[in-house]
Order: structure tokens, then sequence, then C-alpha cells
């Protein structure tokens, strides 16, 4: 007699259970949904008959089917004991009147539909889906650097600006007026521009010491308003900008950079405008609790 060798096989209750050559084992695979035909009553028969009694009458076919297909023993579930024919031929119809039915054991000879062929492994199932390649989620951690990244370059481009024009504007060492003298000294030397600007007698005085006005010749506020309106109408768009502030010895030296453009000649007549830029050095001495302008120069 022919016997269905080891392998995966339905046990006629919807999973696929180990038979190991002789009987069925405790092991059962869950597979994945698959609706395959069931082999008629007939193609069993025919099929028995020509693998394991070749030749034999059609009329004998029933007890060729029976000893091709081996069964395993009766147990509660399967009550058919091998070699009981209704286990084979009769199953189908048992199961019709309420009695179990004889799926648990293989419909033809050989290896079943769904049983592994040629050493390939058992339908997955429930094995297929715990062995799926898991998605990576490397790009949420990829999204955030980026955004972090992108803040960093933005604050830069703000912050570095903003640093570089307090470094122009305020003056100081390395361009910042650090102590309050520093700061003192500075807005002195921007009201002593203011004056000029704005021909302001009293701006002049407030920026500068009594020794400065006396060496300078505008002791007298009415020569120093002249002068100042002689300078507005030959010069347009006068700026100053702070490059350093040094303290050192009871002094404050300020050194800027103030840029114009001519608009007249050496003999007071109107020309093409032209940009000009010059370097001063103010030197700042104590004077009435502030500080006050006591020597200019461009050297």
């Amino acid at each position: 007699m022919k016997t269905t060798p080891p392998g995966w096989y339905d046990d006629g209750h919807g999973a696929l259970r180990w038979w190991d050559g002789a009987q069925w084992t405790e092991h059962v695979a869950q597979p994945d949904a698959e609706v395959t035909d069931a082999p008629t009553e007939a193609e069993i028969v025919a099929a028995s008959q020509a693998e394991a009694a070749p030749g034999v009458p059609a009329a004998d076919s029933d007890a060729a089917a029976v000893a091709a297909v081996p069964a395993p023993a009766a147990t509660p579930e399967q009550p058919y004991a091998a070699g009981d024919p209704a286990a084979t031929l009769f199953g189908v119809q048992n199961a019709a009147a309420g009695a179990p039915a004889a799926g648990g054991y293989p419909t033809v000879p050989g290896y079943p539909p769904g049983a592994p062929h040629g050493g390939q492994d058992a339908p997955g199932g429930a094995f297929t889906a715990a062995t799926e390649p898991r998605k990576s989620k490397l790009w949420i951690l990829w999204l955030v650097l980026g955004v972090v990244l992108l803040g960093v370059v933005i604050a830069a481009a703000v912050l570095i600006p903003l640093l570089f024009l307090n470094m122009a504007t305020s003056g100081g060492n390395g361009g910042t007026a650090g102590s309050a003298d520093e700061q003192a000294a500075v807005a002195a030397v921007e009201l002593y521009d203011e004056a000029w600007q704005e021909a302001d007698c009293d701006a002049f005085a407030t920026s500068t010491t009594e020794q400065f006005q006396a060496d300078s010749g505008f002791a007298d506020c009415a020569a120093f308003v002249a002068e100042a309106e002689l300078f507005d109408d030959n010069f347009d768009e006068y700026e100053i900008s702070i490059d350093e502030v040094v303290a050192s010895d009871g002094e404050i030296t300020v050194t800027t950079t103030e840029s114009y453009v001519v608009v007249v000649d050496t003999e007071g007549n109107p020309t093409d405008p032209t940009p000009g830029e010059i370097v001063y050095f103010y030197t700042l001495v104590p004077d009435g609790g502030g500080w006050a302008i006591d020597g200019v120069s461009d050297e």
C-alpha cells in the first residue's frame, strides 16, 4: 500500500496540520485564505484506480481507491479508522449527515492541493505576516534635523547683520562703546556733528571745551554759526560712522569715518557732486560732569 509522505495537509478544520507519514501531529499552521476546488468523488476514484491498481475494472474502483489512500487511526475528532472505506469515499456524505468530515485525510494519492511539493515551504499564513519587512521611520529623524538646521540658518542670517550694525553705530573698542564714560564721549561727538549740520551754537558749546572753542576761533557764537552755514552750503549728505572708542590715561579717543558729497569747487562755485570721505580722531576729556571734545585731527 502506498503511504502519504510527511507534509502539511488540510485537517478538515480550516488549518494545515503536520502529517508525519504515519499519523497526525499536534503541529498546526494557519494558511492564507485560499479557495481550492475539492476533487470530486469520481476524480478520487479515478486517481486511486490509475495509481494504485492499474488495469482494475471500473466496477472495483471503490476497493482500489480505499487501498490507495491511507488514513490515520480513529480519534474523537475523526471517528473513521485507517482502512475504513467510508473515511475516504463517503466523507462528504457523512459530513452532510452531521458526522465529522474526512477532510483530514489526503483527498488524492500523492501530494494534495496546498501540500508542500519538492521541498517547498508550507503556505505562509501567519508566518508570512510575521516576516514581512517593516518600513523604516528614519525619514522622521531627517525631517526634524532639517527643520533644526533651517532654524539655525535663519537665526544666523538675522543676528549677524544686527551684530555688525551695532558695532558700526555704537562705536567702541572693536566697534562698541562699553562703559558709561565711553558712551558719553560718543554722544558728545555726535552732538558736535549735529551742531555743524544745523548751525547750532548751543550744541557746539556743549560738546566742546572752552579751550577747544578758543583754539578753533569759535569762542564767539556768531562766528561759529557763520562758519557752519558755509559748511552746509559746501557739503551734502554728510554722515558720520563711529569706528573705535579707546579710553586711556583719563582721555577717550573716538575714531570716525565721515562721508560727504562736495557740491562746490575750491572757489565756491557750484560743481558736479563729488563724493568724499575722511577719518577723524576726536580727543575727549572730562568736562562739567561729562565729556567734551578737546581736540580733532585727521591724522
